[in-house]
């Protein structure tokens, strides 16, 4: 929200420099009085007694309301109108007002200028009837809070007729803000120290505004450049898009309530800002937290800027400001009192990182929400509130309560993330040495050279859906010179994954050198797994290759086995590791020369093309016969959703060539 006028600081201190100035013009204090107490009785102001520094003319004015252009001119009979000290005219009211002095120069004065602190786009400015280039009338976006404007006097004119006419738009009376300051006449150094010294009073109090959401606007990006580095954690996103609302927003009410920019900034950027930002306060709250944003809060959301259709109405001069005020702060004070109430619950329930973030969050909100109520409790007389609109000394300098509220908000929550950066960045690094070590590990559940199996061409293709897949496949020697072919894949993915892997495979090969049927390795190797409680489970299937095509196979809960393009039945028992008591079955065929047998994971199957459909067993079964590359190539092409091996035994006939490759596909990705 904007600050309506004049702060007790700022008014405190222009009438120090007003004392200081007149502490260089002896006489020049007597003749000012002298003038105004002329003023009282008579139309015009007595200026004719010059040495140095200024006058003021704030009184004697004469008021019309209305709109006459005629009412410039210099030789206008306004003895009739109702006299008014311009200074103390009260906040603007709506439409044309027109105020005329008469001041008295003298013969051979000096040359002199024109002071007028004035809301600059609310008046016009003529002398001795002749309209100023500067300043306007303006529109919404031209209109700033009272600004020191300086204009020069005609030299050899010993009397001088000044007429201002006035029309403050809506948004400007939306601020309860005066049309003028002080108008004052002077000396061209007298005026341009006076001006120097308003200006420098009126920019003082933003200063530290600027340098307080300068940080806000800074920690935004920094935030945003963290979460550019860490996608998946948004609590950088929700915080970084937090801080740039908030520290624009209050730049710009605070900017506008000091005459920088157009008051218009503030009413149609900067004020509905202050619903985004507690939306992104509420977003990076549960985010944080590591929770999910509830029904309620969601409605919460989608209500909050709903009060800017009030603003509307209130533009549009259907009602008045101070009620869309008061709707402003009750829409935003739940969210400043209901999220620490919420981090508190968190942190009860053993969230610490929640209860870090409570102090914090109830900062800028609550002083909004609060300066929202001071804001109209100057209008509305209630007395025992108005001080909270009043700035916060701290020191010389003074200062908002939001733009305290945002400062101290920064140093908090820049604690708070350093902490929680570094907590993150120990698990990633934690992480990012197990990811390491689980692909060291699936290096050698995947071999890049498979045995060569005598009679027979071996070929093997494997796709990892992530960095460390959870399949595994393996050739081995058995007791009597027969092979061992195993396909498996494990429930989970990552290290995890990898050590059950590491596990299984370990335990195949102890159990390979004994010579054992498919069956009997499987029903061994899986009360094993059982009997570790390690959660998961492994599906497999184990293939003994003998001589003279002689293969006998056992599934446990794997995909089922093909056979020279047709699927091989075999019952499917249950994966190893879930039932220590599960006997597994057997099948013993004989593969003929030419033949193909075909070992693959469920990654084939379950592909899905961008529209969601799986590539299914249908097409599996109709390229089944194709060498392994090809049958991995073409899951991978339809859209990989998981891990995707393939291998492949064909018998070849005698004296043929015996052959045994694996793909370059079966090279673990980097």
């Amino acid at each position: 929200m904007l600050t309506p006028a004049l702060t007790g600081v700022e008014r405190w201190m222009r009438r120090l420099v007003l004392v200081l100035l007149w502490v260089g013009a002896p006489g020049a204090l007597a003749q000012s009085m002298a003038a105004e107490d002329t003023s009282s009785v008579a139309q015009s102001v007595d200026a004719t007694q010059w040495r140095q520094g200024t006058v003021d003319l704030n009184r004697g004015w004469r008021e019309h309301d209305g709109d006459n252009p005629a009412w410039a001119q210099a030789d206008f009979d306004d003895s009739q109108w109702k006299q008014v000290e311009i200074d103390d005219l009260g906040e603007a009211t709506p439409g044309y007002r027109w105020f005329r002095l008469h001041v008295k120069l003298g013969p051979q004065h000096p040359h002199l200028h024109l002071l007028i602190a004035g809301g600059e786009g609310t008046y016009e400015l003529y002398i001795d009837g002749q309209k100023e280039d500067r300043p306007r009338l303006g529109p919404l976006l031209a209109v700033h809070r009272p600004t020191e404007q300086v204009f020069s006097l005609p030299n050899d004119d010993p009397d001088l007729d000044i007429a201002l006419r006035t029309r403050p738009t809506r948004t400007y009376r939306y601020y309860h803000l005066p049309l003028f300051l002080t108008v004052d006449v002077g000396t061209p150094g007298a005026i341009d120290n006076e001006r120097l010294a308003m200006e420098s009073q009126r920019l003082y109090a933003v200063t530290p505004t600027i340098a307080i959401n300068l940080v806000l606007v800074l920690a935004g990006i920094a935030a945003l450049a963290l979460f550019r580095s860490q996608r998946k954690r948004f609590e950088y996103l929700w915080l970084g898009l937090y801080l740039l609302a908030l520290g624009i927003s209050n730049a710009l009410g605070d900017c506008a309530a000091d005459g920088v920019i157009s008051l218009t900034w503030n009413d149609f950027l900067g004020d509905p800002l202050i619903y985004v930002f507690t939306i992104m306060q509420i977003e990076f709250t549960f985010s944080f937290a590591g929770q999910r944003v509830g029904r309620a809060w969601r409605i919460y959301e989608w209500l909050l800027p709903t009060p800017l259709i009030l603003f509307a109405v209130m533009l549009a001069g259907r009602i008045a400001s101070n009620p869309y005020a008061l709707v402003e702060a009750g829409m935003i004070l739940p969210a400043a009192l209901l999220l620490p109430a919420r981090l508190f619950a968190w942190y009860r329930k053993g969230n610490r990182e929640a209860g870090w973030l409570i102090l914090p969050s109830l900062l800028p909100a609550a002083a909004a929400a609060v300066f929202d109520v001071g804001f109209v409790s100057i209008y509305e007389g209630w007395q025992r509130t108005a001080f909270l609109d009043d700035p916060i000394m701290v020191g010389p300098i003074p200062l908002q309560l939001a733009d305290l509220g945002d400062f101290l908000f920064v140093l908090a929550i820049g604690v708070v993330m350093f902490f929680r950066f570094t907590r993150v960045s120990r698990e990633q690094a934690r992480v990012a040495a197990e990811l390491q070590a689980a692909r060291e590990i699936q290096r050698r559940l995947v071999p890049e050279h498979l045995p060569e199996i005598e009679g027979y061409e071996v070929e093997a293709a494997y796709f990892p859906a992530e960095e460390v897949g959870g399949d595994f496949y393996q050739v081995l020697e058995t007791r009597g010179g027969a092979k061992l072919v195993v396909v498996g894949d494990v429930s989970g993915k990552g290290l995890k994954a990898a050590m059950t892997s590491t596990l299984a495979l370990g335990a195949l090969r102890a159990l390979a050198t004994e010579g054992l049927a498919p069956a009997a390795v499987l029903t061994r190797l899986n009360r094993q797994l059982a009997e570790t409680s390690n959660e998961g489970f492994v599906t497999c299937v184990c293939a003994r290759i003998a001589g003279q095509g002689e293969v006998t196979i056992a599934n446990a809960g794997h995909l089922p086995p093909y056979r020279n393009g047709e699927e091989l039945l075999i019952e499917p028992d249950l994966p190893l590791g879930i039932a220590a008591e599960e006997k597994y079955a057997e099948r013993t065929f004989r593969l003929e020369e030419g033949e193909q047998l075909t070992l693959l994971s469920d990654g084939v199957v379950e592909a899905r093309d961008a529209r969601g459909d799986l590539f299914g067993f249908e097409r599996t079964r109709a390229i089944s016969a194709q060498p392994a590359d090809a049958i991995a190539e073409a899951a991978l092409q339809y859209g990989q959703a998981d891990d995707i091996t393939v291998l492949t035994v064909t018998r070849v006939s005698r004296g043929g060539k015996v052959l045994v490759e694996m793909t370059a596909a079966a090279v673990l990705r980097e």
